[in-house]
């Protein structure tokens, strides 16, 4: 059923938000029930994280604390926009990993907000609280995976309709739980001139460690290598060398389920590693990746002898390689250079499959330049529903900040 995008209460200003007149849309709670055909008359301007099949693999093999709404947009009855949303579930357990690090101060206000706003009751069953945050985008992929529009869109106006989508899901949530906060992210530069329209419902603005880009101008991996100064070139060959003693395999969706526990391992070594986690993904997301998008996604291991040493992970769309999850034994990292090998590895992979570009995603970045990527700005939007979501969850959007690094060009 379409529903039509009403005034909602804007506290902020005291005064009714911004109506688009003539606009509705259709929230969905399962991949399985979207309007396919309008859905797709859409898709095809924007990600390619946002097509049926990949969305439909995540909600199959989805993390335990997290579950999907889907949105059509339109326009007089016609589809004008597509939003994607993840709704993730952090245990009070949560809470304490990720505040365990901070100062006195900051536990003082929070120790402070239980005192006066928090009964005896809830305390006692801290274990049962949770904080529900609301995400426009994909949580496991940087980058515009949110929200796609046809061309003549008015962007404006779906922005003022995505916060009507954004309220109805929040209602919807109410039956398991209030939501705290509500991110929508990632934009690029080029997308600010429209998205800043959240600012004028109470979302605030912040940036985000950027997505790293590397431009294929090659033919061959040599041209590359020597395409760089002799600095760079010499370490790139270094880093290659060490990585000859290690074995290349491509894995079909059978070896990824074959291999499934050692993968997981190598999945944990570097997930666990990270400051703040989102959500744990099983191994099975992989193999059922490789089952449905066959060539489309790439799974290549990597052995020292008859020892599983490392794996990563990248999908081929619309002529560029996207990088996803890898996995190393950090037992065996340092002899062998894997992790910077597997950074050499989706290289060699963009530039044989004739890709116009790589996309190696948020985090060590100025590794990542190393290689040749570049910095591409994101920034997000945030809006907390109470103060205490404020509080608690700023160690996690601190952590999604950019962190201070130096940018390295590796070219002549």
């Amino acid at each position: 059923m379409l529903i039509t995008c009403n005034k909602i209460s804007n506290k902020k200003k005291a005064s009714f938000r911004k109506e688009a007149l003539g606009f509705a849309f259709e929230v969905y709670e399962s991949v399985s029930l979207i309007n396919k055909e309008h859905w797709n008359s859409i898709v095809n301007f924007g990600s390619e994280f946002l097509q049926i099949p990949f969305l439909t693999v995540l909600e199959k093999e989805h993390p335990d604390n997290m579950h999907f709404y889907y949105a059509i947009i339109y326009d007089k009855s016609s589809p004008i926009a597509i939003a994607y949303f993840q709704v993730i579930d952090f245990s009070s357990q949560s809470f304490g990993k990720i505040i365990e690090k901070e100062d006195s101060e900051f536990l003082c206000v929070i120790a402070d907000y239980f005192k006066n706003r928090v009964s005896n009751h809830i305390i006692k069953n801290a274990d049962k609280i949770n904080m529900r945050l609301l995400i426009c985008g994909n949580a496991c992929i940087s980058g515009e995976h949110g929200l796609t529009t046809i061309p003549s869109a008015n962007k404006i106006k779906v922005i003022d309709s995505l916060v009507d989508v954004i309220y109805r899901i929040s209602v919807t949530e109410k039956i398991r739980g209030k939501i705290a906060a509500i991110l929508v992210k990632d934009f690029y530069s080029n997308s600010i001139e429209h998205s800043r329209e959240l600012k004028d419902y109470k979302y605030h603005d912040f940036l985000v460690e950027p997505n790293m880009i590397v431009d294929i101008n090659w033919d061959t991996f040599d041209e590359y290598l020597n395409a760089m100064s002799k600095k760079y070139r010499n370490r790139a060959k270094s880093i290659v060398k060490k990585g000859l003693g290690l074995k290349r395999k491509s894995f079909s969706a059978i070896d990824i389920k074959l291999n499934h526990n050692l993968i997981q391992q190598l999945y944990d070594n570097v997930h666990f590693k990270a400051s703040f986690r989102m959500a744990t993904l099983t191994s099975n997301y992989f193999a059922e990746m490789k089952n449905v998008l066959g060539d489309n996604f790439l799974f290549s291991a990597y052995y020292y002898q008859d020892i599983f040493v490392g794996f990563r992970s990248s999908f081929f769309l619309k002529n560029q390689v996207e990088a996803h999850f890898i996995g190393v034994d950090y037992d065996f990292n340092k002899e062998f250079e894997i992790y910077q090998n597997i950074l050499y590895d989706y290289v060699k992979d963009a530039i044989e499959m004739k890709a116009q570009c790589l996309i190696l995603g948020r985090t060590a970045s100025e590794i990542k330049s190393t290689v040749g990527a570049q910095a591409h700005q994101l920034t997000c939007y945030i809006r907390h529903q109470n103060s205490f979501s404020n509080v608690i969850l700023r160690p996690f959007f601190d952590y999604l900040k950019p962190a201070e690094w130096i940018p390295r060009n590796p070219f002549k």
